[in-house]
């Protein structure tokens, strides 16, 4: 079916391109949709190319664990960049082709532009060389950093600015504007590596990774769109920027996540996650929205913090935290799969709501002992527990014996149990969407409560 929507679609924006190849942003859209189109159509070709060369794995969430080609977002990452480096000559098309009016060509936009790229065409190498190599988190926190450079040398070139403006509450003791100097490079930076690793950290079921990803980029969109026709030139030439570089993702997104999806025929790798997130931070650095994009990012800082006990090692912190899938879910069969607490944990549930047939496939959260836990880390455990967020198994003698993965994904199904993979997805994509409104809501009618 691709194929044929392809093949009719294709001569169609072709024809569209062309006539409206005076509009940049009409020509990125129809450039976007042609790009997805060719994800769409690659992807499947590709994927035994992929297995062939050992980039596979397990699907560790189906009962038959099938083998799927990995790091697919490879392919998307790669038309993307394809297309964006054709839409070079059409965003400045206007500066060569009026001879009547010369203008000044603005060799700061392009170097923006051709520093966004770069920046984002070094994190897919480096995400690509994580699926290869398995790189030790140490170096995943260091290379966004380094692919961030050329971004963060033409801000500081051609723009510079390092002045907030401080909320209303804070203006008694700290004023207007406070000048963070290189401590707002610092930031950018950071707000670079955070973007990268976070839609990284919140992953392991079909689909979740590209649908929080899509998700976010339309919001981002949608903002966008609003500030287009800006009676502020600057203001509408940095959305404007921003809709250049997210229009091609939305397009090759959407496409991979077609094969991503529940049940899902490739895995998207890491290389997906970095290139995603970078695109994230390169339109909030270039594009002047990184506190909007933070709000937008709230379900990625709450999983990061949530998680934070087992990425600094105050919690034992297996290699897969992933939910675990539990089929026929009686006890002999759960022992045999060394999955008893998990279950237990989920009859648990399963008595408080309608019971699923016997022959279902649910996600239960895994866990981990709690052997060698520093002291800080039992605290931050019985923190949580307090506030309801983690399920902790203890021996007869009270102690804590173990405790939920810390990842949002194994508390979704601890407040919701006996959940499908695909119903856990869409809870997750649910999240993020009610986060955006949320974002939204603070954006444009609570921001005079902080700043006017």
């Amino acid at each position: 079916m691709y194929k044929r929507v392809s093949l009719v679609a294709s001569p169609v924006l072709l024809a569209l391109l062309w006539q409206l190849r005076n509009e940049p942003l009409a020509v990125c859209s129809c450039i976007s949709i042609l790009a997805g189109l060719a994800t769409w159509c690659i992807i499947p070709a590709t994927t035994h190319t992929f297995k062939r060369v050992g980039l596979a794995g397990r699907d560790m969430s189906k009962p038959l664990r099938p083998e799927l080609a990995e790091s697919m977002g490879m392919v998307a990452a790669a038309i993307y960049l394809v297309a964006t480096f054709l839409f070079i000559p059409v965003q400045f098309h206007s500066y060569w082709s009026t001879a009547q009016s010369p203008r000044v060509f603005p060799y700061a936009r392009l170097g923006e532009y051709l520093s966004a790229l770069l920046s984002l065409q070094s994190m897919v190498f480096l995400g690509f060389a994580d699926d290869v190599f398995n790189l030790r988190w140490r170096f995943k926190l260091v290379l966004p950093i380094i692919a961030s450079v050329p971004v963060l040398i033409v801000y500081y070139v051609g723009y510079g600015v390092t002045q907030v403006v401080v909320p209303v509450f804070l203006r008694p003791w700290l004023g207007t504007c406070v000048d963070l100097g290189v401590l707002y490079y610092v930031y950018i930076g950071l707000m670079s590596v955070f973007c990268t690793n976070a839609i990284n950290i919140l992953a392991g079921i079909n689909g979740v990774e590209v649908g929080q990803s899509l998700i976010i980029a339309v919001s981002i969109v949608l903002k966008d769109l609003a500030y287009v026709n800006s009676s502020n030139p600057e203001t509408e030439y940095r959305h404007l920027f921003s809709l250049y570089l997210l229009l091609p993702f939305i397009a090759v997104s959407c496409a991979l996540y077609y094969w991503n999806k529940y049940p899902a025929r490739v895995f998207v790798g890491d290389t997906y996650c970095y290139f995603a997130g970078m695109t994230f931070a390169v339109c909030g650095i270039l594009g002047h929205f990184s506190k909007t994009l933070l709000l937008l990012f709230a379900p990625q800082m709450f999983n990061f913090v949530y998680s934070a006990p087992q990425i600094f090692g105050l919690v034992p912190c297996p290699r897969h935290r992933l939910p675990q899938m539990v089929q026929n879910a009686g006890p002999h069969r759960a022992r045999r799969m060394n999955l008893h607490r998990q279950v237990s944990t989920a009859m648990r549930s399963f008595s408080k709501g309608p019971r699923r047939t016997n022959n279902a496939v649910c996600m239960v959260a895994s866990r981990t002992l709690l052997d060698g836990t520093t002291q800080l880390g039992l605290r931050i455990i019985c923190m949580y527990e307090c506030l309801g967020l983690v399920d902790i198994d203890r021996n007869e003698d009270g102690t804590m014996h173990s405790v939920n993965n810390l990842t949002l994904l194994n508390l979704v199904l601890i407040r919701c149990p006996h959940l499908t993979e695909s119903q856990l997805n869409h809870r997750i994509l649910l999240i993020q969407l009610l986060n955006s409104c949320l974002a939204f809501i603070i954006r444009f009618q609570l921001s005079h409560l902080f700043y006017f």
